[in-house]
């Protein structure tokens, strides 16, 4: 994570750049009089997650306080009370924040540091007009003096073009970074970019998620759309299996039934015939048949195998005996007669090979 800090001094603001807690770069440009979006500009770097910003000393007004206690939770609340007729006007027209100069035996001595929220409203717009948003607003001289008010007073810091007073800014810097000595943006003017930042990941991830349930949707719509032609066409096939293995039927409702039925059927007529293998003579019989003859009927007295049925011609009904004659023997047609419709009815006699 990549965080900037601006350090605003007299006439002049540096931008330090850390990755993580390493310093990578540092950005200097001259301010005069007000500052304007343009005087920021050169300041904005991409990369950038957070910002944090240090305002000059002259911009606060700073009140030394002691109190009977050192807990900062309870200064600050205190605080508000202490500070009345201290400062010009209303206490509720400043941000205030303190840090602890020294701890006592019997409490703290407090450095409050307090700024109109009129005067910082405009600073954070000023830099929120050039694309730059400050998470944290703090001041540096404060941490580097330690609270010291005799040294704040006497403007330790008016001179900052050392390399050694660069580098206790710099570091500094990175100490504000990872624990802020101050923060002034409080209340109305407390910093939101992190739950703006949250509203548009959820909205991103709402939008991601809509997207992909539609996705879903139109997937299984898809599924259940292929899957009920399918189920048609399975349907078709059944219908067309049992339409070749029992062509008298000529009402087809539920093909598995009629067939589990036509088969019960079957198995009872084996029964009645002593043990003989019908299915199995049937079988032979429906393989070796043309789709030009149709079997009617079957029936055997425990010698004899009789078939009728209809064939297209007297021809077909030869060769239906030359081709059961390959699984049977003494095969032969015993009466065949011409129909008005052009076909031949026809009565085949015949026994089973003996093995």
């Amino acid at each position: 994570m990549k965080t900037g800090f601006i350090d605003w001094t007299e006439g002049q603001i540096n931008l330090y750049v850390f990755d993580q807690q390493n310093h990578v770069d540092t950005l200097s440009v001259p301010v005069e009089g007000e500052l304007t979006a343009s005087a920021l500009t050169p300041l904005l770097k991409s990369g950038l997650d957070q910002m944090y910003l240090s305002l000059p000393l002259q911009f606060l007004t700073l009140r030394e306080l002691t109190f009977p206690f050192s807990d900062k939770a309870k200064i600050n609340d205190t605080l508000p009370f202490e500070l009345e007729g201290l400062l010009l006007g209303s206490v509720g027209d400043y941000a205030i924040d303190h840090i602890i100069a020294e701890t006592l035996v019997s409490g703290s001595r407090v450095l409050a540091a307090c700024i109109e929220k009129t005067r910082l409203r405009a600073i954070i717009n000023s830099f929120l007009s050039a694309g730059l948003e400050p998470k944290v607003i703090t001041s540096l001289d404060l941490r580097i003096s330690g609270g010291d008010i005799g040294k704040l007073a006497e403007g330790g810091f008016p001179d900052r073009e050392t390399r050694e007073e660069a580098a206790e800014r710099e570091e500094a810097a990175e100490k504000e970074i990872l624990d802020p000595s101050i923060n002034l943006r409080q209340d109305e003017l407390a910093y939101t970019g992190d739950i703006e930042r949250m509203k548009k990941v959820l909205r991103v991830t709402a939008s991601l998620l809509l997207a992909l349930t539609l996705i879903l949707g139109a997937h299984s719509a898809f599924k259940f759309v292929l899957q009920k032609k399918v189920n048609k066409d399975l349907a078709g096939e059944l219908h067309s299996i049992y339409r070749g293995a029992f062509p008298e039927d000529k009402k087809i409702v539920d093909p598995v039934k009629q067939f589990q039925g036509n088969l019960s059927v079957l198995r009872e007529k084996k029964s009645l015939l002593g043990g003989m293998p019908a299915l199995d003579i049937l079988n032979n019989i429906a393989v070796l048949k043309s789709r030009d003859s149709t079997l009617n009927e079957f029936s055997a007295d425990g010698k004899n195998l009789i078939i009728k049925g209809t064939a297209s011609s007297f021809e077909e009904v030869d060769i239906l005996r030359n081709a059961l004659s390959a699984k049977f023997e003494g095969v032969k047609v015993v009466s065949s007669d011409a129909t008005i419709d052009k076909k031949v009815n026809f009565t085949i006699l015949m026994q089973e090979k003996k093995l």
